[in-house]
């Protein structure tokens, strides 16, 4: 099931994710390593959850569903489904938003998603760019590997870790090294700009933009 791009594979970026890092996972990713160490604070992925979200909307790779949970939507207003490789990953956030009764599907980004789902109108990929292993061009798979969920409307949207071509702090750049070596974040090639070229190959309207070490990413209509 798993797809090897370089030595590292899919499995690698999901395999930290235990239940007992999950309870503690929003106070330092979003409380600690978002503001203080990327240099983007939680609400601007907060804000593009605002945004972008729709009654119909998809996750792919849901980390703890911390702006599902957030969401100006109300029980009975939204359909969710939720993809990732990590059970622990797709448990948690289950349970955190089941008010919603959210949709799971046990699945690995790179391949063609279920099709069994019926169609989202919103699809995230909030954080999960940064666990596939390659350079941003290599990750863009998994924008070819959404296809089966989206139709000609869908909105995309999502946020990654860079490496390339921003503005690092000592900080950043230690704890980059490290999760890198711990396999926690795979490929350190990737730019805004690859990212923009990746979007730009399947999508018609993308809009990239940097906060810290930071991209934020949108797109929609793509190319048939």
């Amino acid at each position: 099931m798993m797809s090897t791009i370089t030595s590292r594979t899919t499995d690698d970026g999901v395999r930290i994710y235990s239940r007992l890092l999950l309870q503690c996972y929003d106070i330092l990713i979003y409380r600690l390593l978002a503001p203080y160490v990327w240099r983007c604070k939680s609400r601007y992925f907060a804000d593009l959850y605002h945004l972008m979200m729709s009654r119909n909307h998809a996750d792919i790779g849901v980390g703890t569903g911390y702006f599902l949970d957030r969401c100006h939507y109300q029980p009975g207003e939204v359909r969710i489904g939720l993809f990732d490789l990590q059970q622990n990953c797709l448990n948690f956030t289950a349970a955190r938003i089941a008010r919603f009764q959210p949709e799971t599907y046990l699945c690995n980004a790179l391949e063609p998603m279920p099709t069994s789902a019926a169609r989202f109108d919103s699809i995230a990929l909030g954080g999960i760019l940064h666990c596939i292993p390659g350079d941003m061009l290599q990750k863009g798979a998994v924008f070819d590997a959404i296809r089966p969920l989206m139709h000609a409307g869908t909105q995309v949207f999502g946020y990654t870790i860079l490496n390339q071509d921003i503005t690092k702090t000592m900080l950043s750049r230690c704890v980059y090294a490290v999760l890198h070596r711990l396999k926690v974040i795979n490929g350190d090639q990737g730019s805004a700009g690859q990212l923009k070229s990746a979007l730009e190959k399947r999508f018609q309207n993308v809009e990239v933009s940097t906060v810290g070490c930071i991209a934020l990413f949108s797109a929609s209509t793509p190319f048939k």
